[in-house]
């Protein structure tokens, strides 16, 4: 794979982890997600061409429930260190900035709190808002249910700014989060304290948020109108002490990279004995002038770094193994585990990947393991204790059925993954196909969760896909059950209906086709144009010719799409379904056919893949640098070289408004 493919497939990959994650439905663990994001950063460090693709953020889309507001400064995230290297080289790079002063700088180190970011806003001393992160830019107001919190000042005693915005982080502490759940039903109940504190926050009902103990400690501010108020960030903390701010009585002053590492490692040490979950500690710049002066990248300060410990683990005994089926057909072990506490949270259950990876650890059943959580989200098993094995311990024998019971386990030739042998016939394979057509990013039907998709599949009313668009038949059963009455009923019609209104994009990402994701769907839809073309290709003898003809899309994606299409069921559900929708056509309503463009600086509407596919869908061919065969430039903020060398060669030069108005004619 070439260092651009992986790069956009880490970008797709990130954006959908790092949504689920803000939204207290996180897929992967935290130290699965870092990796990830290591990865994604190096290759852009070493390849600057791909720097155009870039646009991640941080935080979450803010959601409808709460008043919108953008933050007076982005709310960043931090740069993470994994060892005493990464903490050496943040180190270097402040102190070469940084030549040019003659002060030895000072640290402050502290424990990074695995709460909720928030940031509050007071204006003449009184608080107006109280924003959380969103995506970094626009936050959400959540004023109203954060008023019960008694470590958060309603207005402050000491302030010399007009302004002043205190940002710090939400959190239950480990007591509170147990008492919680237990008070809790169990379809309720909270995974871990982050969750807790963010689902708390989110309550449309404040009464129930400010019932809720959840504490509030600052980590620093943002925007300030008078920027004498502090020197340092010691006397930032100091500044909040007087105004009744909690502190966690970690905070140190330090001078030197040793000093530092040796703090951070006797913290880890301690981490389970501080009362409220931390994943690391963070490292800032003392000197405020010198925070300023080194200023931030588009993502991160770097004046900061977060210092990531190491993975929490405990010793646990393995009381089964079941086995998981995904849409695709893929087969997953999963462990059940005697209930252990990680973290503050109780862990039952550890993803075991693959069969090669309880052959490689042997992993047995009866066996005590250690699981690894470190605030993660999908625990694991790191090792066996094998000096606990029992002597009457067997090999984990790997199943040849499926647990659907019709249906052998396969492997194909290449793949470390096996799979059901049903191909789209498993009737588990089915449902989880099901649960990802309705799913956000896909179809985005609201009322149809895993538990009704089950429920209903179980009664009969929903085997395939299309039977969703009969649900107005099914009145009289669905109406009768517990949970739902008639304006349930109507609701999930009502979202149905809503679903129709989609885009070809949409629509052949939810038929949850192998390697067929988000990115390429958008390419395959920037190729079809309309539903009518889509099914006249999808029938045509040249499909695989003309899908290898597209640009940006991979030989398994191409063969995997075909294959899909070839079973003639799958054929007739998709063009029953496409049938039913109102997607709007892509075709060309101006001729732009072959000509070339290309985008440069930060546009204010458009991300830059977005623009591109729109670009593409009306034919044009998106260039790589400016010729003096480039028939557009579209320009956005900070357009820098590319517009002079457009200006000398006479190109013609757009704005992204005039972009839209040109696509659009």
């Amino acid at each position: 794979m070439t260092p651009k493919k992986r790069f956009l497939k880490l970008k797709d990959e990130i954006k959908v982890f790092n949504e689920s994650y803000y939204n207290s439905q996180p897929q992967i663990s935290d130290a699965d997600f870092d990796k990830l994001k290591f990865e994604y950063e190096n290759l852009l460090l070493n390849n600057p061409t791909l720097k155009k693709y870039d646009d991640i953020g941080v935080g979450s889309t803010p959601t409808s429930k709460f008043q919108k507001i953008k933050h007076i400064l982005p709310m960043l995230s931090l740069a993470n260190s994994f060892n005493v290297n990464d903490l050496k080289e943040f180190f270097t790079k402040a102190s070469n900035f940084l030549k040019s002063k003659e002060n030895k700088e000072s640290y402050i180190v502290d424990c990074k709190i695995d709460g909720v970011s928030l940031s509050l806003t007071y204006k003449n001393q009184k608080l107006v808002t109280a924003l959380t992160r969103g995506d970094g830019v626009i936050g959400e107001n959540i004023k109203e249910n954060i008023m019960g919190i008694n470590d958060i000042p309603k207005s402050l005693i000491f302030c010399k700014s007009k302004i002043i915005e205190i940002r710090g982080e939400i959190f239950f502490s480990r007591e509170d989060f147990k008492n919680l759940n237990i008070e809790l039903d169990d379809k309720k109940k909270f995974s871990n304290p982050r969750n807790a504190a963010s689902g708390s926050l989110r309550q449309i009902n404040s009464e129930i948020t400010n019932k809720r103990p959840l504490q509030f400690i600052p980590h620093g501010y943002g925007h300030i109108s008078d920027s004498n108020e502090f020197n340092t960030y010691q006397e930032f903390m100091e500044f909040c002490n007087k105004n009744k701010f909690k502190k966690t009585k970690i905070a140190k002053k330090f001078g030197d990279l040793n000093s530092v590492q040796n703090y951070v490692n006797e913290i880890e040490k301690l981490r389970n004995k501080i009362p409220f979950d931390i994943d690391g500690m963070v490292i800032k710049i003392n000197n405020i002038e010198t925070q300023n002066e080194l200023g931030n990248t588009s993502k991160y300060p770097r004046w900061a770094v977060a210092s990531k410990f190491n993975s929490e683990t405990a010793l646990t005994s393995i009381l089964s193994i079941d086995l998981q089926v995904g849409r695709t057909g893929a087969v997953t072990p999963v462990a059940r585990l005697e209930p252990i506490n990680i973290g503050g949270v109780i862990v039952s259950n550890a993803t075991l990947h693959n069969f090669d990876e309880i052959l490689r650890k042997d992993v047995r059943i009866g066996d005590s393991v250690w699981v690894k959580r470190a605030g993660d989200v999908i625990p694991y098993i790191s090792e066996v204790e094998l000096s606990k094995r029992s002597k009457n311990s067997k090999k984990y024998q790997i199943p040849k059925k499926c647990p659907c019971g019709k249906f052998s386990i396969i492997r194909k030739d290449g793949e470390a993954v096996q799979r059901c042998s049903g191909e789209g016939q498993c009737p588990i394979q089915k449902i989880e196909s099901l649960k990802h057509f309705v799913s956000k990013k896909a179809m985005n039907i609201d009322g149809l969760g895993e538990k009704q998709i089950e429920r209903f599949n179980k009664l009969g009313i929903l085997k395939t896909k299309i039977d969703i668009y009969s649900f107005y038949k099914q009145k009289s059963i669905i109406s009768e059950l517990d949970g739902y009455g008639e304006k349930s009923f109507k609701n999930l019609i009502n979202s149905i209906e809503k679903s129709k209104n989609t885009n070809l994009s949409r629509f052949i990402f939810s038929l949850g086709i192998r390697y067929v994701g988000e990115n390429n769907s958008e390419i395959l839809s920037s190729y079809f144009q309309s539903k009518e073309n889509f099914k006249n290709k999808i029938i045509s003898k040249n499909l695989v010719f003309e899908l290898k003809n597209i640009d940006g899309l991979g030989e398994k994606a191409i063969y995997s799409f075909d294959i899909y299409f070839q079973n003639s069921e799958n054929k007739l559900e998709a063009f029953n379904i496409i049938d039913k929708l109102n997607i709007e056509n892509n075709l060309n309503k101006v001729s732009l056919n072959n000509l070339s463009i290309l985008f440069t600086g930060t546009l204010q509407n458009l991300s830059r893949e977005r623009a591109k596919a729109l670009a593409k869908s009306k034919g044009f061919k998106i260039a790589s640098s400016v010729t003096n065969k480039l028939d557009y430039l579209v320009i956005g903020e900070k357009s820098g070289s590319k517009l002079k060398k457009a200006q000398e060669l006479n190109t013609k030069i757009i704005s992204e408004e005039e972009f839209l108005k040109l696509i659009n004619k």
